[in-house]
């Protein structure tokens, strides 16, 4: 992450002890790196010094406030804005910070930083085959194959290919039983809360999500059946020879385990976040919520999760209201303050902080971002996350300034009519104001 015009960290060296009123200069310096590292997998010294598309005069304070209060007032709608410095934490701009807003898909980053805390940075989502033999030996399961599913939103059709072939390398040469595909990690309300509560997103637009996914469930089809039948067909491909039949049961309680597959956390929430995915997001609120409180996850226990969370942070509880992690539901609540004191929270946690910046979209580069402030001086320069419902539009997330001080910020609008495009062009000159910023 990286000011386009003039790198002012490029020579910054990494010390092994950093003075803390320095820490934001020296994320903004790792951020380059990660940043170039993944999207380019060349050195990050010789692609990160860019110059701007357009460059507007610095703003001040005073000046960024009659900006933005000059472009909220052509807004006919609800607003709610809330500005602050990620290391000062002192305020630059507020609007109705607390209004009680939807939040839309920002409630995606509320999964995002309970998931981090709950859950842990080396969390993986595994997806596992178990058998009831315990003597694997002579190269035949003289019983079941169990596959148990563990939320994992990202599973795919390869994933089971290489599954099998562990299986296959052990072997195994036969199966007497039956293939028995178990989902009780996650309960089976599948489709979250579709046609719970009056007037909110329709049935139609709610992902389903089980314990045992399949290329993100698309088709109509049920996953986990589909995944142990992928297996099965599988099997017969390495001469593994299976005659019974596939069916739904649960692993017993001291299983044997022969293989598995992993995906980390971050993998998980980087896809998650930068494309605003609906069914990873409902996925990881649920599994947050069996490893808080029990298994099966369900949406409840994902919910106090997040409640036990926020309180953890400071957070009122009656500054938010999260049903569900996705941010389908209308029903979900929360004030910019809120968010805004959440952001500097994760900002504050030096093992998370790295992990959920770089889940968030890069103005310009990828993820729902990708062709948002295009040649402005935001683009590279706001790391954030992008909600969208009918007459809902929000964004959330980290600036650049032009003194490379890394801001915090929360834009949301409610109640509109129309197309949100005109909603979203006001919300990226607000960034682009933000990022011209300087207390110099």
């Amino acid at each position: 992450m990286s000011r386009s015009k003039n790198n002012k960290t490029a020579g910054l060296k990494l010390h092994k002890s950093i003075n803390r009123n320095f820490r934001h200069t020296y994320r903004i310096f790792l951020f380059v790196l990660l940043f170039t590292f993944y999207s380019t997998g060349i050195p990050a010294s010789k692609n990160y010094n860019k110059e701007y598309f357009r460059y507007i005069p610095v703003t001040t304070k005073q000046e960024l406030t009659e900006k933005i209060d000059s472009i909220v007032s052509t807004i006919n709608c609800n607003v709610s804005i809330k500005i602050a410095s990620a290391s000062k934490y002192d305020l630059i701009y507020e609007y109705n910070p607390d209004a009680e807003m939807i939040p839309a898909s920002i409630t995606k980053i509320i999964t995002a930083c309970t998931a981090l805390d709950k859950l842990g940075t080396g969390y993986t989502f595994n997806t596992v085959i178990f058998t009831d033999d315990n003597n694997l030996s002579d190269g035949i399961v003289n019983g079941n194959l169990y596959l148990k599913g563990y939320g994992d939103p990202d599973l795919e059709y390869a994933d089971l290919v290489y599954l099998t072939k562990q299986l296959s390398e052990k072997n195994i040469k036969e199966v007497t039983g039956n293939i028995i595909y178990d989902e009780s990690f996650l309960d089976n309300k599948y489709y979250g809360l579709a046609d719970y509560y009056k007037n909110d997103t329709k049935f139609s637009n709610w992902p389903y999500v089980s314990a045992i996914n399949l290329d993100k469930n698309k088709g109509g089809y049920d996953p986990a059946y589909s995944a142990a039948k992928v297996i099965a067909d599988e099997l017969t491909k390495y001469e593994i020879k299976f005659q019974g039949i596939i069916i739904s049961g649960v692993t017993p309680q001291v299983p044997n385990e022969i293989c598995r597959i992993s995906r980390p956390l971050f993998d998980v929430l980087k896809n998650m976040n930068k494309t605003s995915d609906n069914m990873s997001a409902i996925a990881v609120f649920k599994v947050t919520g069996a490893v808080f409180k029990s298994v099966p996850g369900t949406m409840s226990k994902g919910g106090e999760a997040v409640i036990d969370f926020l309180s953890s942070t400071g957070i009122s509880r009656n500054k938010y209201e999260i049903i569900e992690g996705s941010g389908l539901s209308r029903y979900n609540m929360v004030t910019s303050g809120s968010l805004i004191q959440l952001l500097k929270y994760m900002y504050d946690q030096e093992k998370l902080f790295d992990y959920f910046l770089y889940s968030l979209a890069i103005a310009g580069v990828d993820g729902t971002l990708k062709d948002r402030m295009k040649n402005t001086e935001a683009e590279k320069n706001v790391y954030a996350k992008t909600g969208t419902l009918n007459s809902v539009s929000t964004l959330a997330g980290y600036s650049i300034t032009r003194d490379n001080e890394l801001m915090i910020f929360y834009i949301t609008m409610n109640g509109f009519s129309g197309n949100a495009l005109n909603i979203r062009k006001k919300q990226d000159t607000m960034c682009e104001i933000i990022c011209s910023f300087s207390r110099n």
